[in-house]
């Protein structure tokens, strides 16, 4: 099994890293798919994984968005332990999009991209300009036009759009 190739600017280049993870073990059950990982990944640069099927890549993107917890070492975003981040608050610092994420059955577009604004809302009701952030995010990946469709209707491509809009209504850094 070989790990990922991370390719990144080189140590010392910017500000702190967005993310720090150190002797970072990730896998599911007994076996782990990546081992004593020490990797900084900057704020503000792209990075860019690389690296063979099965070899690791989703498995830390999925640690990254707290879809899986490590089985030992740490994560930090922005200098901050992920294990000690209420989930709230890294909702509103990372935005995580699975490979494959499921619908539930008959929401609109509209409605599916709303959810992004999830982790701004406070118990009583809706968030800091929602509306905005919804209408942007459509905006920008060009599903505006059909913003009242149900999304199980719609085409493939459409529904990446769709899901990238929810992801940038999240509104995170």
């Amino acid at each position: 099994m070989t790990s990922p190739a991370l390719l990144a600017p080189p140590a010392g280049v910017g500000d702190d890293p967005a993310f720090r993870l150190r002797d970072l073990t990730l896998g599911y059950g007994s076996e782990p798919v990546i081992r004593g990982l020490d990797l900084d990944i900057p704020r503000g640069r792209t990075t860019v994984l690389i690296g063979a099927n099965g070899c690791g890549k989703s498995t830390l993107l999925r640690a990254l968005g707290r879809q899986l917890a490590p089985a030992s070492g740490t994560i930090e975003v922005h200098g901050h332990d992920l294990a000690q981040t209420r989930r709230r608050g890294h909702a509103r610092t990372v935005a995580f999009l699975p490979q494959s994420p499921l619908v539930p059955e008959g929401l609109t577009v509209a409605e599916l991209v709303s959810r992004g604004r999830h982790p701004h809302r406070r118990w009583w009701g809706g968030g800091d300009d929602d509306e905005g952030a919804v209408a942007d995010a459509l905006d920008l990946t060009g599903t505006a036009g059909f913003a009242h469709r149900r999304v199980d209707e719609l085409s493939g491509g459409q529904r990446q759009r769709v899901w990238l809009a929810l992801v940038l209504a999240q509104s995170t850094p």
